[in-house]
């Protein structure tokens, strides 16, 4: 059972409140950080020997710039549960709140060696991690025995101190009470989800680097968890690492961080970031979860691709890649709308292939197909202008919808059509010309007569172009013929 000051302590488990690791014993590894694997040293009955296992271990070890200005705040800032002990690590300052964690008096810890409270074998690691000398560490867990007997464990954060010749001269520190022992096991089931959680968990710092990672995070990296502590986050998710940047800012403006989208290794993580915060509310670090969205991902540009194809094909003609009469129709709907809107011009070419029926009879629908196709770039190679529209209309018939041009600039650009058709020079042994041509009927808008109706004065477009083919057809076709909407009423 532990003192009664342990009801109201300051205590580093409000700052990670997501995490059941927190404040558990975690095994050493070399280079001097620790990683986040439960001890067995931790467990009541373990039969480890002495000497082999973990060390007092900390969450952080030797920390710099704001973080190391903030964990100093910090341990100023809670007087009742500070501690220091000189470079021999004996006593020279204990606070109330601590001693009645220990159970003991003043008098009896003034002096006494930090490990003096401390089975034989607690007493050897802990002297081991002090001399270590890290120059500040915090979430240091610590095992001690009250003064009935029973064991305690603490959490300490401390700097080191430094004398006027900066010599190493001790540290300065506060400590809290973790938990009864007897508890160690639920916190260690606890650990053992949180390592065993199939979805990605870390835990990063300020500074962007790692405080702890789960398997299944460490597994995105192939690497071992232990590992990662430490490690840039830049280094190894450059992506992840910008998005961490951005949820920090968006944090400390006391804003929520939506869900972000990473890309890693050709796959797809959806990142939720929460804060980490202390006691004062300021956000110390980030809590982030990442779900592999790869699959969902890969399904949905199957439907997007398969979307754009229904897409195409709803408003293209099979044959040629050509806009089909749908398509035709809405461009030169909005076309009319943007001349009644603005006063400019607009024309539209009704293109017929010469004598196409005789040409199937002759040399069959397969060569026939072709000839539309043939027919249908060379519209496209002609017709570039920016607004400029060719499509299918039906059959052997296409149709050209050409903005900000008037009756002389569509007779000019019917003619360069016409001139390319014959350019191609392919053969057509049903036809007076021996070669492939077209007929073209061109209509333009005089002026917009704002009496009418938008679908009237597209409609009325489309029928003086369809007359002025069917003229050109009597007029012996390979030929152009112009008249505008207003030559309909003549």
């Amino acid at each position: 059972m532990l003192s009664a000051h342990q009801a109201t302590p300051w205590s580093w488990r409000s700052k990670f409140p997501a995490h059941p690791w927190t404040g558990v014993c975690r095994r050493a590894y070399a280079g001097g950080r620790h990683a986040f694997t439960p001890c067995e040293l931790c467990l009541p009955g373990s039969s480890v020997p002495p000497g082999r296992g973990c060390e007092v271990s900390a969450m952080f070890i030797d920390m710099q710039g704001a973080a190391l200005e903030r964990l100093n705040t910090v341990i100023h800032s809670h007087p009742q549960w500070q501690w220091e002990i000189d470079q021999c690590h004996r006593f020279t300052k204990v606070a109330e709140g601590l001693l009645g964690l220990l159970g003991r008096e003043r008098e009896a810890v003034l002096g006494e060696p930090v490990n003096a409270f401390m089975t034989p074998s607690e007493a050897a690691r802990a002297e081991r991690f002090f001399t270590s000398r890290p120059k500040a560490f915090s979430c240091a867990i610590s095992r001690h025995l009250h003064a009935d007997g029973h064991m305690v464990a603490l959490e300490s954060d401390a700097l080191a101190l430094a004398d006027e010749q900066g010599e190493f001269s001790g540290y300065r520190g506060v400590a809290h009470g973790v938990m009864d022992l007897a508890h160690a096991e639920n916190m260690y089931r606890m650990m053992a989800i949180y390592n065993t959680a199939p979805s990605a968990l870390c835990l990063i710092g300020r500074d962007g680097r790692y405080l702890a990672a789960n398997a299944a995070y460490a597994a995105i990296h192939g690497v071992a968890a232990e590992t990662l502590v430490g490690c840039k986050v830049a280094e190894l998710l450059p992506n992840a690492s910008i998005a961490i940047r951005r949820s920090l800012k968006l944090l400390d403006a006391g804003q929520d961080v939506p869900a972000q989208e990473i890309v890693h290794q050709e796959r797809f993580y959806q990142m939720l970031a929460n804060p980490v915060r202390n006691l004062t509310g300021q956000v110390i670090g980030i809590t982030a979860a990442f779900t592999d969205i790869t699959d969902l991902r890969q399904v949905e540009q199957k439907l997007a691709q398969i979307n754009r194809k229904l897409e195409y094909y709803a408003n293209n003609d099979h044959l040629t890649g050509l806009p089909n009469r749908r398509h035709v129709d809405e461009a030169l709907t909005d076309q009319v709308l943007h001349t009644m809107r603005g006063e400019h011009p607009l024309s539209v070419l009704m293109i017929d292939v010469d004598f196409f029926k005789k040409y199937n009879d002759h040399y069959g629908h397969l060569r026939g197909d072709d000839c539309l196709r043939i027919v249908a770039a060379q519209l496209s190679k002609t017709l570039q202008r920016y607004g400029d529209v060719v499509g299918r209309y039906g059959g052997e018939e296409f149709i050209a919808i050409l903005p900000g041009t008037d009756a002389l600039g569509a007779l000019k650009i019917s003619g360069a059509i016409l001139h390319a058709i014959r350019a191609l020079d392919l053969p057509h042994a049903q036809s007076r010309y021996g070669k492939l041509t077209l007929s073209i009927g061109a209509a333009s808008l005089d002026s917009v007569p704002h009496a009418q109706g938008m679908e009237e004065i597209r409609d009325r477009l489309l029928q003086s172009a369809d007359r002025a083919l069917y003229t050109a057809k009597l007029s012996g076709r390979n030929t152009v013929y112009g008249m505008s909407t207003g030559e309909l009423d003549a």
